[in-house]
């Protein structure tokens, strides 16, 4: 037990630590084609964090059993995402401080977070008409972190735990330490 609470004291002393909560929903629709060759294909192929979530989407890929392909074109399957963060809403309060008398006052700023993967099978779609996705995945989320790739480890963690399954505003809540 005392172990326990010096890793628990060890972790709050050592760094930021907060709680990342939101909502996922996934869906399957139908089976990756045979023999798997993905892509994915990334908003902002330039961008560091856009590189960096590429990266973890092909972690996780892999570890479903798809191969990455060579190119693009030799692709089969390609998957997409999204993200966005919304403005911010700030909530202020204020309690009586018996400490040092007065008021005191706490200001918060929470933003609205979305994350968004979509695996589709090029070899049954008909693009730009028809999309066969084969796989997909949305969280909702809000806190105080905008930075998305940090939070990105996180969604797309979340995501891939329920990935082949059906689920529609599973609750998560995680420790996180930023």
């Amino acid at each position: 037990m005392r172990f326990i609470l010096f890793g628990l004291i060890g972790l709050l002393l050592g760094g930021c630590v907060a709680p990342l909560v939101g909502s996922v929903s996934t869906a399957t629709h139908s089976s990756p084609p045979q023999l798997p060759l993905f892509t994915v294909i990334s908003p902002d192929s330039l961008s560091l964090t856009d590189r960096n979530i590429s990266g973890l989407i092909e972690v996780k890929m892999s570890e479903r059993g798809y191969k990455k392909a060579t190119s693009q074109a030799s692709a089969n399957v390609a998957v997409l995402y999204k993200y966005s963060l919304g403005s911010g809403r700030t909530d202020v309060s204020s309690s009586p401080d018996f400490v040092w008398g007065g008021q005191k006052v706490q200001s918060t700023t929470t933003y609205p977070r979305f994350f968004q993967i979509v695996v589709v099978d090029l070899e049954k779609s008909k693009l730009p008409e028809n999309i066969e996705i084969i796989w997909q995945g949305e969280v909702h989320s809000a806190g105080s972190s905008t930075n998305m790739s940090k939070l990105a480890v996180h969604f797309v963690n979340v995501l891939f735990e329920n990935y082949g399954s059906n689920v529609t505003n599973k609750n998560f809540y995680k420790v996180v330490e930023w």
